[in-house]
This record gives structure tokens, C-alpha cells and sequence, in this order.
């Protein structure tokens, strides 16, 4: 073989594999023309992209609308620049995600996949069918699902999951040649079907001369976005990074709870002594606990706790003929204060 045959399949292969760990990203002009294709609702809707990259195709396609993206991308570098561009970014894979069902109201699928790869799970299912049947659960019913692979993995499998869960499917191809790439788009309905007929059809544009439409650029969109759906209840990986700890953290319950507990609302006022005493007789009302809970004004407000333990202290004298023990009691007081900033101090006397 020729130096320039073995930089040729070098060339191969480092392109398959920049398209294997999804640094192929759609150009602006599908994403436009896609854009062409939708109608947007004048209210938030969601959008989600789980193999988003650095973002720039979902960022594109919310562009100008009311729409509220939700990416995943398991390349760290590259999800740096997700995180940049839409708010709701997770870091990992789809399968490290906690995600609600029948969610999103355009999901936008560039999925991961490889034509080398030997390994077992490879073998028994492809990367991009895979994907596909995990995340085709994630789309409400009635959303849009845009989905695309190369024109020559459009096999019959994948034509018939997309039949199976898809009304009025249209397929385009790709306005960039460089690696054949088609897009199916439809609408989810609600049961599962299955139509021969619809499958022989788009298997047939698949085949090679088929007559296959490039992404159009239309004036009046085909396909309608559904509203809505922009808080799921459950959007989280189990990979978080410190500003989502954070977050996660303010928006706890039991984060709101303890600055409820530790920010008195209003002193007790009610246990103000009617005339003013001494030092002694404020530590002894602390101490017996009528001072408990939240006393002070501004910064120095505070949730105050007496604790008074007896100890006994014993005196052993020896004396001619006798021993002499005596015990005494021995108050200890303990004051225990909780700040607004959830600062605790002990104060023992």
C-alpha cells in the first residue's frame, strides 16, 4: 500500500471517528431550513437536543422565540460551550440522566454512531437505533421529533421505529454532502402502530437514486409547535458540576427550611422582662429557658438555646478516726445561638 493509499484511510478513520464521538455538528444552513419548517407558539415551549455538542444547533433553532432549550452532551470540552448557551445543560450521556417521560415539544436527535466498532452491545444493536428507541419516550405526544443520520443507515429497522410512533413524516436530505446525512421529521402520536406501506415508501428514497428533496426553505411552515412543558419534573445527571450543586442546592426544601428556622421572623418580645434588669438576671432567665428561641433586632437577631446540667462536686476529708465526704451542687450554664447565616456558637459558663 502507498504512503498516499495509508494517509487516505488515516484521513478515513479520523473523520469517522470525529463523527463517532459527535463532533459532526448540523450547519446553519439544515438548521435554518428546518427552522422553516416549524411554527412556533407565541408562548414557551420546550426544546431539547440529548447529543447537543456545543449547542449551536439547538441555540439556532430557539433563535428569536419564545422556546426554552434542554441539552445533554457527555464530551466535557464541549459542554462548556452548551452550558454557555442554554441554562437547562447537563454533562454525561442520556443514560446518566434522570429525565421526564413525553416532555419535550420539538426534540431536535443527532445521534452518536459508529461502523467499526466491535464490541458486543455494538453488534446486537446499532448506536443510532439505540438511541433512538431510548429517547423517542422523552417527546409529548404530539411533538416534533427531527432525526437525523446518514442517508445509507436509514435501514429497515429504523424506518420502522420511525413509522411506528410518527404521523406525516417528510424526509430531506442534507444540504452538506459530506457525510450523506438525511432528516426524518414528524409528529409523535399517542399508540403505536405499525404501516407497511409507509415504511416501502421511505425505504424507497433511501435507495440509491432515489429522489430525495434537499431541507426546503419554506414561507409557510407544515408543522405546528405545541406550547408549554418547560418545567419538567425531573431534568438531572448524576454528573453534576459545582455551579449546578449550587443551584441544586439553594432550591432545596431543606435548604429553604433551615433559613426559615434560622432567620427568626419577629423577637420575643412577649418574654421582655416589664422593667430593666441586671446582667445576672438576664442569664438567669437565658439559663432557665425562658429566653428560648429567637431574640435580638438586625444583625444581631438570633435563635437562642439555655441548657442548665447539675454536677456534683465531692469533698473527701480524712480525719482522725473518720472520713469526712462532702457533696455540693454545681450548676452549669450552656447557651447554644443560631445566627441568620446558620452560624452556630456554644457559650459555657
Amino acid at each position: 500500500m502507498s504512503a498516499a493509499d495509508n494517509m487516505k484511510g488515516m484521513f478515513d478513520r479520523t473523520i469517522r471517528n470525529k463523527v463517532r464521538m459527535g463532533n459532526f455538528e448540523t450547519t446553519d444552513q439544515d438548521i435554518l431550513s428546518i427552522r422553516s419548517l416549524l411554527q412556533y407558539p407565541a408562548s414557551p415551549f420546550s426544546v431539547a437536543d440529548f447529543c447537543a455538542g456545543s449547542g449551536r444547533a439547538l441555540e439556532l433553532l430557539m433563535e428569536e422565540s419564545s422556546g426554552v432549550g434542554f441539552g445533554i452532551e457527555p464530551n466535557e470540552e464541549k459542554y462548556l460551550e452548551l452550558r454557555s448557551r442554554i441554562p437547562n445543560a447537563l454533562y454525561g450521556g442520556y443514560e446518566e440522566c434522570r429525565i421526564s417521560r413525553d416532555t419535550f415539544r420539538l426534540m431536535y436527535l443527532n445521534p452518536p454512531y459508529d461502523s467499526d466498532s466491535e464490541t458486543a452491545e455494538a453488534k446486537v444493536e446499532r448506536k443510532e437505533k439505540r438511541f433512538l428507541r431510548h429517547l423517542m419516550m422523552y417527546v409529548a405526544v404530539d411533538g416534533i421529533l427531527v432525526y437525523n443520520i446518514p442517508r445509507r443507515r436509514m435501514t429497515k429497522d429504523i424506518v420502522s421505529m420511525l413509522v411506528a410512533n410518527l404521523d406525516d413524516i417528510r424526509v430531506y436530505q442534507s444540504h452538506d454532502d459530506t457525510y450523506n446525512q438525511v432528516y426524518t421529521i414528524g409528529r409523535k402520536r399517542r399508540e403505536k402502530f405499525s404501516r407497511a406501506s409507509e415504511v416501502e415508501r421511505i425505504l424507497a428514497l433511501m435507495q440509491e437514486g432515489g429522489s430525495l428533496e434537499r431541507l426546503p426553505m419554506l414561507d409557510v411552515p407544515v408543522y405546528k409547535v405545541l406550547s408549554g412543558n418547560i418545567a419538567p419534573k425531573y431534568f438531572r445527571s448524576s454528573n453534576m458540576d459545582v455551579d449546578q450543586v449550587r443551584e441544586v442546592s439553594l432550591k432545596s426544601t431543606l435548604t429553604e427550611r433551615g433559613q426559615e428556622w434560622t432567620t427568626p421572623k419577629k423577637p420575643a418580645a412577649r418574654l421582655q422582662p416589664l422593667l430593666p434588669d441586671k446582667e445576672m438576671h438576664r442569664v438567669l432567665r437565658m439559663a432557665s429557658g425562658r429566653l428560648n428561641g429567637k431574640v435580638g433586632h438586625g444583625d444581631m437577631l438570633h435563635v437562642l438555646k439555655g441548657i442548665v446540667k447539675k454536677e456534683i462536686n465531692q469533698v473527701i476529708q480524712e480525719m482522725p478516726g473518720e472520713t469526712v465526704v462532702t457533696d455540693s451542687e454545681v450548676f452549669k450554664i450552656t447557651f447554644k445561638t443560631v445566627d441568620r447565616f446558620g452560624t452556630i456558637r456554644t457559650i459555657t459558663g
